[in-house]
């Protein structure tokens, strides 16, 4: 940054300077589970259960059992960075002068904003493998496959002993993604009752939060069928019967880029290291030490950050709606 850029910081005839920047509330620790680590590769991988127990004829042999391997997942950790240069005079005479630390909390508000950014994708992107991810320098592709190589929402997701496939997507039996209304919450309480573990025993997942795009349709319609259920009535009806679902939590997700998308998990779940989308941080977003280069007397400063985020098995405690109506 020169002075021609910004020529108000020099003139003393203006008194106040204020830095006018979305600064995103800190949100992506409510639907992604944080954890640090130390290492540049991390993996996660599962072991079941036994499947049940079983008859023994008098004398009989009892029937032996033997877990079976989950799916694995590598978190990678890649890093993120951002630099703002000033000339010396634009530092020593509009930076420095009004003591203005404007250019440090701005950078790392644009490291909160690669954060937020980056895992509301991941909602946005749940039907898909891949998608690309607009940054400042341009486009990046980025894989966003689960540990059974699917979709975060997939009808097709594999179970690790080789049973009937289970499917995350929002459906009633007859249409899959049903838009956000009573009877598609009952659509995801019923997705979600037909869970099972790694060895097909029953695995209901409590669907406690629901995710929507601030400000949105869908985000005043949650709040309107909260307080319905809340009064133990049956959301946009007349009748007098109690609401068949449990209340939830609402999480509004200012990032989220399609309004009429919305997706439900269980917190319990969702927010431990077993399973849910995971956050993996090795460095914190980090102000570097100015530097100068000595033959422009140019000042820099930089904000970095280490961290890798995915999923090894979502498919247990969230499910997705696209609100369309269309068959996966």
């Amino acid at each position: 940054m020169n002075i021609a850029q910004a020529a108000d910081l020099v003139d003393l005839s203006i008194q106040k300077v204020f830095a006018k920047s979305a600064e995103p509330e800190v949100l992506y620790k409510k639907y992604f589970n944080f954890r640090t680590t130390e290492d540049l590769y991390e993996k996660d991988s599962s072991l079941s259960g036994l499947g049940e127990s079983d008859f023994v004829d008098e004398n009989g042999v009892i029937q032996s059992d033997v877990p079976v391997q989950g799916y694995k997942k590598t978190y990678t950790q890649m890093m993120t960075g951002t630099i703002v240069s000033f000339t010396y005079q634009m530092w020593k005479f509009g930076i420095k002068k009004r003591d203005l630390n404007n250019a440090a909390k701005e950078l790392k508000r644009a490291d909160a904003r690669k954060r937020e950014k980056l895992c509301a994708e991941r909602i946005d992107n749940a039907w898909s493998t891949s998608y690309s991810h607009t940054g400042q320098s341009g486009i990046k592709v980025i894989s966003i496959t689960g540990g059974d190589g699917l979709a975060a929402a997939s009808n097709a997701h594999t179970r690790e002993d080789g049973g009937a496939n289970m499917n995350n997507i929002v459906y009633d039996g007859t249409t899959y993604n049903l838009p956000l209304d009573y009877s598609g919450l009952k659509a995801a309480h019923r997705t979600a009752g037909l869970m099972v573990d790694p060895r097909g025993n029953p695995m209901i997942p409590d669907l406690n939060v629901l995710v929507v795009k601030k400000n949105s349709a869908n985000a005043f319609k949650a709040k309107e069928i909260k307080k319905a259920i809340e009064k133990d009535r049956i959301p946009e009806s007349n009748d007098n019967d109690g609401s068949g679902v449990p209340s939830f939590e609402i999480l509004e997700l200012p990032y989220l880029q399609n309004a009429s998308y919305w997706a439900m998990f269980d917190k319990g779940l969702a927010l431990s290291d077993e399973a849910g989308f995971q956050f993996v941080e090795s460095q914190a977003a980090q102000l570097d030490p100015t530097n100068t280069v000595y033959k422009t007397k140019e000042i820099q400063t930089s904000v970095t950050s280490l961290f890798d985020l995915g999923h090894n098995d979502v498919t247990r405690c969230w499910v997705f709606s696209k609100a369309d109506r269309t068959t996966p």
